[in-house]
């Protein structure tokens, strides 16, 4: 009996998960519905999941034939190569996350009297979707933005856009990217789709109350946010914040918290961990990543600036990063860079913590304990996982060791 009991709880869970994915797809569709009954609501994590309001709800069912887990977008294989690139432009790269390729591509379609679309953010440093027509408008969505972005009425106006036979470049990740092809239910030859190897998307609950966190030490309003300052090099990113009274705080991934967060994989969304979207049949065109291990394979690009790794997956991709002016671009066979970008393929390990992480933080007072604090609970290394750090740098001083000595 009581095994019986624990396969019917498993059985449910599973399905109730799969219902749960369903539903996460849904927040891209929800623009499809010709009743506006989906609502985006934030949960106790303060990620946005959609709400259906039964009152307007026809049912039409417009939006499970539109749904990429219901009904998954299949696309043709094309050849896939991969590339190593740098924009020359020494400005636009160091104000880049890594190695400035998008804002050369989006330049050409500005160029081509396009509009390119992508994450930036808003007065408040929300992170948003957004578009934009002029050169000077794409300095908003440089830098990566480590927060889930919301998409907003942007999918409607790619749409307008593209039937109006404007090129368009639409930038996200590769589920925004499932989400606007579903939402579209057709081709277009004008729209260009970059995606990124997306490492997952931290709560906006976190990030405000993040913002909220450096606001109240610094007894002033952020007019400046970066997520990846160069000051100590490419490879040692900071986030960095700038205040209304001229104050600054920055910080390097090693030492801030939320960075340390968001890397040790404790406040991403849930779907993250088993993420559809990591796979080399990507849906979009172009896919753009930092070129980590660049030293190791040409290391004549690594002067710690920042080298953009770039995967093309079709005609069309391969159209623009050949057209690409005032760039160094080198190819590159795709697994020496996959290589030191596994989330291309795969998602991160659920965090053990991460339940418990999301608990505290939705009963957050500063009254009650400091974010500092909160932080350094989830985030301290065990004296095992200190251990095994200190081993794997000695091996891997060894290992360069023997290479000099023998290669």
């Amino acid at each position: 009996m009581k095994q019986n009991n624990t396969t019917k709880r498993i059985a449910k869970n599973t399905l109730m998960l799969y219902f749960r994915q369903i539903l996460i797809m849904i927040v891209s569709l929800y623009t499809v519905c010709p009743k506006q009954a989906i609502k985006m609501v934030a949960n106790n994590e303060g990620f946005l999941y959609p709400k259906i309001n039964n009152d307007l709800c026809i049912k039409c069912g417009l939006c499970e034939k539109r749904c990429p887990v219901l009904n998954p977008i299949t696309k043709e294989s094309e050849q896939t190569e991969a590339y190593a690139i740098i924009n020359n432009d020494e400005e636009i790269r160091l104000q880049s996350s890594s190695g400035g390729v998008f804002s050369a591509i989006a330049q050409d379609v500005i160029n081509q009297d396009g509009i390119v679309f992508g994450a930036k953010f808003d007065c408040d440093f929300n992170v948003i979707h957004g578009y934009t027509d002029s050169i000077e408008g794409l300095a908003d969505f440089r830098g990566s933005k480590y927060v889930q972005s919301t998409i907003g009425e942007t999918y409607k106006e790619c749409k307008t856009f593209l039937d109006k036979g404007k090129l368009v470049l639409f930038s996200g990740t590769s589920c925004q990217i499932a989400g606007l092809q579903s939402f579209l239910g057709k081709k277009y030859d004008n729209l260009l789709l970059v995606d990124i190897i997306c490492h997952g998307v931290p709560s906006p609950l976190l990030w405000s109350e993040y913002k909220k966190h450096h606001e109240k030490k610094a007894d002033s309003r952020i007019v400046k946010a970066s997520f990846r300052q160069k000051d100590e090099g490419w490879k040692l990113f900071s986030l960095g914040f700038t205040f209304g009274n001229a104050s600054e705080y920055r910080q390097t991934l090693k030492n801030d918290a939320y960075l340390k967060l968001f890397l040790k994989n404790v406040c991403l969304r849930e779907s993250c961990y088993d993420c559809k979207y990591k796979t080399e049949k990507r849906l979009a065109d172009i896919t753009l990543a930092d070129f980590w291990g660049i030293q190791n394979v040409y290391p004549e690009l690594d002067d710690d600036k920042g080298t953009s790794f770039v995967i093309v997956h079709s005609d069309k991709g391969k159209q623009y990063i050949s057209n690409l002016k005032n760039c160094i671009i080198q190819e590159v066979a795709l697994e020496r860079g996959v290589k030191y970008n596994m989330a291309y393929l795969f998602s991160y390990k659920l965090s053990r913590k991460r339940k418990l992480f999301f608990s505290d933080l939705s009963k957050f007072s500063y009254e009650k304990i400091s974010l500092d604090k909160l932080v350094k609970k989830y985030t301290i290394d065990s004296y095992f996982a200190k251990c095994c750090i200190f081993v794997r740098r000695i091996l891997s001083k060894i290992k360069k060791k023997l290479r000099s000595i023998f290669f």
